[in-house]
């Protein structure tokens, strides 16, 4: 790059700018926007839409690595703010391959789908489904979040009403694969068989179980 192309690529790093090098090289992922910290130093070039310099918290997803939670510090266009500010928002982003602390938000490219690892351990969703305590709940509501399981499965957000096998019933959202065979079952009002973890979080849908017969 040279003195002055790294010197200019300095400058617009202090200024919140994209690491340019991650950017370009980095590894696509998904970015889950838990947080937005907009701070008081904007930007704007020429003609162009205002920038401010904010510090984004998120759960960063790559293929083939447990999700792991990050900050990004960077100029973002004002007009993006309230929408990653509103909850849920989703984002590509970019990761150093060789330090995964390094990251860019990506506005220019699509959000891709992530193939996580399989879970391993007490509490992972095999472990769940072999050790954990029999329960049913009703499906409230799903939402695809274009993540796959080790297997290819899509992972969904499911509303759950844990309804019976606790004490008293109480609604949640996980996340859980949801195979090609267990589709029928996905409806809102359904009740299926579950399996229970440790904690009340810790709830896996016996999809193999089929329904719960009246």
């Amino acid at each position: 790059m040279g003195f002055f192309g790294d010197l200019i690529k300095g400058a617009n790093e202090a200024l919140g700018g994209a690491d340019a090098d991650v950017i370009q090289n980095g590894i696509l992922g998904r970015g889950e926007v838990i947080g937005i910290d907009a701070s008081g130093m904007t930007l704007q070039i020429g003609n162009g839409l205002v920038e401010r310099k904010c510090t984004v918290t998120m759960n960063v997803m790559i293929d083939g690595q447990q999700p792991w939670q990050a900050q990004v510090s960077q100029r973002i266009q004002e007009v993006y703010i309230p929408q990653l500010s509103a909850g849920g928002a989703i984002v590509a982003v970019k990761v150093d391959p060789n330090d995964h602390s390094k990251i860019a938000i990506d506005f220019d490219s699509p959000v891709p789908e992530v193939t996580l690892p399989a879970s391993e351990g007490q509490n992972s969703a095999a472990w769940i489904l072999e050790h954990g305590k029999p329960i049913t709940v009703v499906l409230v509501a799903n939402t695809p979040i274009g993540v796959n399981n080790a297997k290819g499965d899509p992972v969904q957000a499911l509303t759950l009403t844990v309804a019976t096998g606790v004490p008293t019933p109480y609604q949640i959202q996980v996340g859980n694969a949801v195979p090609a065979t267990a589709l029928p079952l996905v409806f809102p009002g359904s009740k299926l068989h579950a399996k229970l973890g440790d904690g009340p979080n810790d709830v896996v849908v016996d999809w193999a179980a089929g329904a719960v017969k009246e």
